[in-house]
């Protein structure tokens, strides 16, 4: 009892737990840019008025899976999707997206491209359909007019939405009975990652789309209102993962590159192409610049969601989100696997559920099967094994 006395009195040193949505009105205020060595910059402001602050990143390791993947994207939009139903030919609609994820029928590569047409028609329309699939995807029957989107702020947006919301109903498509169930939280998923695929070569830096859209599903994060939290969650931190491994393809185009050019830079003056050593310094600052970006969107989504979010008091959140720390240490050890984030699991340990306990184990025993990862996990063992080998000893 002694050690869990002292890990619960170590959790007092991260903020209270709010559904006031204070922490993230506080956490908006700051602009200070700082070089990361694990997630910890501020959320963005708004950023129809302001982009989010770029921040530093340190490179992450070669992982070829994720670059094979990169390259794979082709073949599936080759696939024979199903085209997404409408009765007219007009953009998609935020109720025609929701439709896709809730029956699973539709490809969900033909949903984005089409999202993604009316989004470069017209960006801020774009926007606002996307924004109103998310609240219908958390049960609200509330719509975010144009109006609205213009002149109100996130927390404004929400507190309207939270009053429209109906509080008799405690069902919604996350909490779904049934097989139904899976299949929306899968559709769900899959729309996050396949949206990051899709923006990652251009949209993704562009300080709007995915800003403004991480600051919204921050600020439904903090609410008082289960299925906003539950769903915004959700789709936040899996739209992390797809931003984590971006950062990681980003961090080996950019060592490559570095290397082509130091590998040119150091040939005689007459044999140097200096045309090429142009070339390529100018791709070396356009890539810092997008790791940059990168970083400053997956920092703000680590402080502003699941920092809070892992110990919510919704199992079924903290769950979602220690499954989802182990993909990032797994995919980026170089900037998740310290012991700054390792703490997360070692307090989770002593989760009073045991579906999140089990979300901790299986994190774990990912790690611990990589033998280049034993070495950074020496501390963390020493620390929590006792509470590890007395988990056999559980009930549940």
């Amino acid at each position: 009892m002694d050690d869990v006395d002292a890990i619960l009195e170590s959790l007092e040193e991260l903020d209270d737990f709010s559904d006031s949505g204070s922490d993230y009105e506080a956490m908006m205020k700051s602009t200070k840019r700082r070089k990361p060595a694990v997630p910890g910059p501020q959320p963005p402001k708004r950023p129809r008025r302001k982009a989010a602050s770029r921040v530093s990143s340190s490179p992450s390791p070669p992982n070829p899976s994720l670059l094979q993947q990169q390259h794979s994207r082709g073949t599936s939009r080759r696939a024979s999707p199903r085209p997404v139903g409408r009765v007219n030919e007009e953009n998609i609609s935020a109720e025609d997206i929701y439709d896709a994820v809730y029956s699973g029928k539709s490809a969900m590569v033909t949903v984005v491209d089409e999202w993604l047409d009316s989004y470069k028609q017209s960006r801020e329309e774009g926007l606002l359909v996307l924004i109103n699939f998310i609240v219908r995807s958390c049960g609200c029957k509330g719509v975010v007019s144009r109006e609205m989107f213009d002149s109100m702020q996130n927390a404004e947006i929400i507190g309207t939405l939270t009053k429209e919301f109906n509080e008799d109903s405690v069902n919604y498509p996350l909490c779904t009975p049934g097989p139904q169930l899976k299949r929306f939280k899968n559709g769900l998923c899959e729309f996050a990652r396949v949206l990051v695929r899709s923006c990652r070569n251009s949209l993704i830096y562009n300080e709007h789309l995915f800003p403004a859209l991480l600051a919204l599903l921050t600020g439904l994060s903090d609410s008082q209102v289960r299925a906003f939290r539950h769903t915004s969650t959700l789709l936040a931190i899996k739209l992390m993962t797809g931003l984590v491994e971006v950062a990681v393809i980003v961090s080996v185009q950019l060592q490559t590159t570095q290397r082509r050019y130091d590998t040119e830079n150091s040939k005689r003056a007459h044999d140097r192409a200096s045309d090429r050593l142009e070339e390529l310094k100018a791709s070396i600052s356009e890539m810092r610049e997008n790791q940059e970006e990168v970083s400053s969107m997956m920092n703000a989504t680590f402080r502003g969601v699941f920092v809070h979010r892992y110990r919510d008091r919704l199992p079924e959140i903290r769950a979602a989100c220690i499954e989802e720390l182990g993909v990032w240490l797994k995919t980026d050890p170089e900037d998740f696997l310290n012991d700054g984030c390792l703490k997360y699991l070692g307090w989770t340990l002593h989760d009073k559920q045991s579906p999140v306990r089990l979300q901790c184990v299986r994190a774990l025993q990912g790690l611990y099967q990589e033998k280049e990862f034993i070495g950074r996990l020496e501390l963390f063992t020493s620390r929590f094994k006792e509470r590890m080998l007395s988990m056999v000893l559980d009930k549940d």
